[in-house]
């Protein structure tokens, strides 16, 4: 359940700085078109000290201003910023196909507090230290089937390289939680576009994370972005996605031989004459070994319209289609009358739909901002055998609301 400040700082603190770029640069070309060169400049050289999707073609146009009027480069070559961002979500999960599924209402709370030393080069290369703390309180953690913890707490360090065309981002952070105690995860990811044009741009992306539990995500693709200063904007990416996760267990009978080594991974069996064997009227044991490592396409989309430097709304969804490169095996005793009992062997290969939607709104000023969200996401296996171990439900949905302010100065 929990993300950690990686992808909280990914998907709301990130894009929050470059929303302040947006507004200041979107002000600076009103001043311009008024004809006010003063306040132009100071607003380019304040927007070129926040991380966002203009950095390159701000410099340029500074550095034009400079030549023409014959000024020394006043860009501060260090900027401070901090941001302060209070978060309540409310949730709504619902399981299907399964009688005894989970129909549950729970929500959360979310506060992070980040500091962001920015160096600024006349190159064009910026360079940017986060160093932030986010807290995480879940209710109703006891009586719902998420795996989480009352609270955790995730120190984190990101560093950020951003030249005329790249972007690359590196991050370390610690989830503190009771559940778990201490784990450590590291994320890099990038972009570098191979084409670029008035509004438009192109390119690649890359994107890799590792814990100390071996949960791994690795994914790569191709981008396409429009994104005016003002009006419609969309972003569209498609690339290739891989999922290592840990957090399905294999489990055996206790009748299984530690020290075995029988065949299909279970161990060796005990004959069905054997005194270990299975009877009627009896615990029959089943054996099971499930892995979730997945490889598929990946589709997103976002688009939305900025009305004004203050307001916005916009659109976020994904489509996930993997592969299981394993297959769940589970093995149960089985008596069919007469004398008849056999040990029975099935296979399940995962096939499923992973996806999620979003719809956002903002309105954000100098330094004060709010915004609310409605979200969802899904997930729908196909073909889910009803006598699987481990998956007793086919889809799942959850429901988000967000509430969120933020400060930044």
């Amino acid at each position: 359940m929990r993300a950690g400040a990686l992808l909280f700082c990914l998907f709301f603190v990130c894009p929050l700085f470059a929303d302040i770029q947006d507004s200041l640069f979107e002000k600076a070309l009103d001043a311009e078109s008024a004809g006010d060169v003063p306040s132009t400049i100071a607003l380019l050289e304040e927007a070129y000290s926040y991380k966002g999707n203009y950095n390159a073609e701000i410099r340029k146009i500074l550095n034009s201003y400079y030549d023409a009027l014959q000024i020394k480069d006043s860009i501060s070559p260090m900027s401070v910023d901090f941001l302060i961002r209070a978060e309540g979500v409310g949730i709504q999960y619902n399981e299907y196909g399964d009688s005894s599924g989970a129909n549950e209402k729970s929500g959360e709370t979310y506060l992070f507090f980040g500091a962001d030393l920015g160096f600024h080069g006349t190159s064009g290369i910026a360079r940017y230290l986060l160093v932030s703390f986010a807290s995480d309180i879940f209710f109703r953690e006891k009586e719902t089937v998420f795996d989480t913890s009352r609270w955790a707490f995730t120190p984190s360090v990101e560093y950020t390289v951003q030249g005329e065309r790249f972007l690359i981002v590196g991050n370390l952070d610690a989830l503190i939680s009771e559940k778990d105690g201490v784990v450590l995860s590291a994320a890099i990811s990038g972009e570098r576009d191979f084409y670029y044009a008035k509004d438009y741009r192109a390119g690649v992306s890359w994107f890799g994370y590792v814990n100390e539990n071996k949960r791994v995500r690795l994914k790569s693709g191709l981008y396409w972005e429009y994104r005016p200063t003002r009006g419609f904007w969309t972003n569209i990416s498609l690339g290739a996605r891989f999922d290592g996760d840990t957090s399905v267990p294999a489990y055996f009978s206790e009748i299984v031989r530690p020290d075995s080594t029988g065949g299909e991974g279970f161990g060796d069996v005990p004959h069905r004459d054997s005194a270990a064997a299975p009877v009627a009227d009896t615990l029959w044991p089943r054996y099971y070994l499930g892995r979730n490592v997945k490889l598929g396409p990946e589709a997103r989309f976002q688009m939305g319209w900025h009305f004004s430097d203050m307001f916005s709304l916009d659109f976020l969804g994904g489509l996930f289609f993997p592969y299981s490169l394993y297959r769940d095996s589970w093995r149960y005793f089985e008596d069919f009358g007469e004398g008849d009992a056999l040990w029975v062997t099935e296979y399940y290969r995962r096939q499923f739909l992973q996806g999620s939607v979003r719809l956002r709104a903002d309105v954000r000023g100098d330094v004060f901002g709010v915004y609310l969200s409605v979200g969802s996401h899904f997930q729908r296996y196909f073909n889910l055998p009803e006598n699987h171990p481990e998956l007793t439900s086919h889809a799942y949905i959850l429901n988000e609301v967000r509430l969120g302010v933020s400060l930044r100065f």
